[in-house]
C-alpha cells in the first residue's frame, strides 16, 4: 500500500523475509519505551533467552500476517503488530488490538504511524473486528494525540504500583 501522504512510503505485512530487520526494530522499540516503563537497563534485557523469544514471537505474529512494517523509499522505518483480543467468552463485538506501533526517529511526524494504523485498521476489519483497540504510554504526548487525532478515545486507565520487599 502506498500512501497518498507520501507516495515512498510502503506499508505491508511483514515477510518472513523482512525478519531480521523486524528484530532490530523491535529491539529499538523496547529501547524506546524504556522511556515510559522501566524494567531495568537496556543491555540486560538483552539475555540469549530474551532474543530467542522476541524472534519466536515475531516470526509467529509474521507467520499469521500480524506484523506490519512501513518502508520509506527502502529503508525499514516503522513497525506495528496486531491481534485479536484476550477477552476469552463470545459476544457480538470482535475486538481487535493494534500495538507496538513505533516509527524510526529520523522518520516521525511524516504520517508513518498514522498509515500503519490505518493499514492495521483495516486489517482487523477484514479479519472480522468491529471494534479496535491500542495502548499507549500517558506520558507520551504526540501518540496520543495522534491517536486522538484518528478518532481513539479512552476506555480504561492501567494504574501502576511499585511494590518494594522492605519489611516495615
Amino acid at each position: 500500500m502506498t500512501t497518498a501522504v507520501n507516495p515512498k512510503l510502503t506499508v505491508i505485512a511483514a515477510s518472513h523475509q523482512d525478519i531480521s530487520s523486524v528484530e532490530m526494530a523491535w529491539w529499538r522499540l523496547l529501547h524506546d519505551q524504556q522511556l515510559h516503563d522501566f524494567r531495568g537497563p537496556h543491555s540486560s534485557l538483552q539475555t540469549q533467552h530474551n532474543r530467542d523469544r522476541v524472534r519466536r514471537f515475531l516470526e509467529s505474529r509474521i507467520r499469521l500476517g500480524r506484523v506490519v512494517i512501513a518502508r520509506l523509499k527502502d529503508e525499514l522505518v516503522g513497525i506495528s503488530t496486531f491481534a485479536p483480543d484476550g477477552f476469552i467468552l463470545d459476544g457480538e463485538i470482535q475486538v481487535w488490538e493494534i500495538a507496538d506501533v513505533w516509527v524510526e526517529p529520523h522518520a516521525r511526524r511524516q504520517g508513518i504511524g498514522s498509515a500503519m494504523v490505518q493499514f492495521c485498521e483495516h486489517e482487523c476489519m477484514m479479519r472480522g473486528a468491529s471494534e479496535v483497540r491500542l495502548t499507549v504510554y500517558e506520558k507520551n504526548r504526540v501518540a496520543l494525540d495522534l491517536y486522538a487525532s484518528m478518532g481513539y478515545d479512552s476506555k480504561s486507565f492501567t494504574l501502576s504500583k511499585q511494590l518494594s520487599d522492605e519489611t516495615e
